[in-house]
């Protein structure tokens, strides 16, 4: 679908685990630091707290240094946050607002289609679509298409997993 990008193996493998493992950590430790409790209503409605921490240092710059090299990223200019959705945990359908482009990358090693947290779309006939998260895939949405993903279910077995790229602002750190 023009407009919107599936890339495979997004991230080398083994960059990819580590993001994984820093992810579980972090829940562990209860590191998030906000949740999407800012984002718009008509955007959250009934969601549980997304868990949202900024990626950044080193570790981030390679993650974006990667993701521009393998043609995910047209650019290195991009924030980039973890995001952890628990059980209930969904976003309505949008279109990303003042952002031309955003990029997921899915990290659980496994994910069953009957947990949830797949990614909606609408396709040129009218038609709903989805995309069933799975490890290292990389959605690139650069034509604001809308968009939601469906709540994860209460037998998922840890939050889904996902690294949530937007473009920074000319000027912007």
């Amino acid at each position: 679908m023009p407009g919107l990008d599936l890339f495979d193996d997004a991230l080398e493998p083994r960059l990819a685990r580590l993001v994984i493992e820093t992810a579980r950590r972090w829940v562990d430790e209860s590191a998030f630091d906000r949740t999407n409790a800012g984002w718009e209503h008509a955007i959250v409605r009934a969601s549980e707290p997304v868990l949202i921490r900024d990626f950044g240092g080193p570790i981030g710059e390679t993650i974006v240094a990667a993701l521009h090299q393998r043609g995910v990223l047209p650019h290195r200019a991009y924030g980039l946050m973890l995001y952890a959705w628990p059980p209930a945990s969904y976003i309505a359908w949008h279109s990303d607002g003042r952002h031309d482009d955003a990029v997921t990358v899915y990290l659980n090693p496994s994910w069953d289609r009957d947990w949830g947290g797949l990614f909606l779309y609408e396709d040129d006939a009218g038609d709903i679509r989805a995309v069933l998260p799975r490890f290292n895939l990389a959605l690139r949405n650069s034509a604001k298409l809308p968009h939601a993903t469906t709540p994860v279910t209460a037998d998922a077995p840890e939050p889904r997993f996902t690294l949530q790229l937007f473009p920074r602002a000319p000027g912007s750190a």
